[in-house]
């Protein structure tokens, strides 16, 4: 598939993504920490709730979901290092990265079906 082939990216579909990438573990980080473990809540902040964010991108785009949750990912990395996860920058990179994995494996798994 050459390049002029691909649709274009839709700034709906990146803001989504970074709408649902902070919206996600904001959310499970504010109400879980009084009942989880700091294990658990690691894991469902910086890697459960990204995936699901990617996820919903790539349903809500309906095409190139990776690349659209990988720019709602990125640009989301600075507020959750800021503001959600004080000074924690590994889980906020992570929170990105899994953004983009969620939103690559729903892309491929739609193109299949």
């Amino acid at each position: 598939m050459s390049q002029s082939d691909r649709p274009p990216l839709q700034w709906t579909g990146v803001l989504f993504a970074l709408a649902t990438n902070l919206f996600l573990p904001t959310a499970v980080d504010t109400l879980g920490a009084p009942w989880l473990g700091a294990g658990l809540l690691w894991g469902l902040t910086g890697i459960a709730a990204p995936l699901l964010a990617g996820a919903l991108t790539a349903r809500y785009t309906m095409q190139r979901g990776g690349m659209h949750a990988f720019l709602g990912g990125l640009m989301s990395v600075p507020i959750l290092g800021f503001a959600v996860f004080p000074g924690n920058w590994q889980l906020a990179i992570l929170a990105g990265a899994f953004c983009t994995l969620g939103g690559a494996i729903t892309e491929l798994l739609m193109r299949r079906g």
